[in-house]
């Protein structure tokens, strides 16, 4: 019992902290070709639309792994204007293996940046960056609210952010 109210209690602790007053308005999403969907589907942040971005790559099992829960949420929260894109900076082509492989288990937009611009700017400018995959959840007025391992809490926020 007491490892349950534990538990219950680190969960509420986290949730609490889910959604600071975050200062930081996301950076534009800068890439250079889309690899799955459409680029008319992204729009920017502010827009009114919750945004889940995704920095993931080929080499990262975690992240593939990750994909069909990605779609899962993509599905479960489209009708609350959820947008699930992922982000790569590989070569096209080598995306582009991977996603014919998986292509059912993929159902959100993929994006690729061969500049790397967007990357360098969560990575070096803001320090954002924790591991991979390496998710970023965005608000509807366009402010970061959660990034982190997706296995680490995406879920939740999500689930707390949509029961309002």
């Amino acid at each position: 019992m007491k490892k349950i109210f534990s538990i219950s209690l680190m969960l509420s602790i986290s949730l609490s902290f889910t959604f600071p007053q975050s200062k930081i308005d996301f950076p534009d999403l800068q890439f250079t070709e889309v690899i799955k969907g459409k680029s008319s589907d992204i729009g920017y942040w502010g827009d009114g639309k919750v945004y889940v971005i995704e920095l993931w790559g080929t080499w990262c099992e975690p992240c593939i792994k990750n994909m069909p829960k990605l779609s899962e949420l993509q599905q479960k929260y489209a009708e609350k204007d959820l947008m699930v894109i992922g982000y790569s900076w590989e070569k096209p082509d080598k995306v582009q293996q991977l996603v014919s492989k998986l292509n059912d288990q993929i159902q959100y937009t993929l994006v690729n940046d061969q500049s790397e611009k967007f990357m360098k700017i969560l990575a070096e400018e803001l320090e954002i960056v924790e591991s991979f995959p390496c998710s970023f959840v965005i608000d509807r007025k366009g402010k970061l609210i959660w990034s982190g391992h997706p296995e680490h809490g995406l879920e939740m926020v999500l689930a707390q952010l949509f029961s309002t």
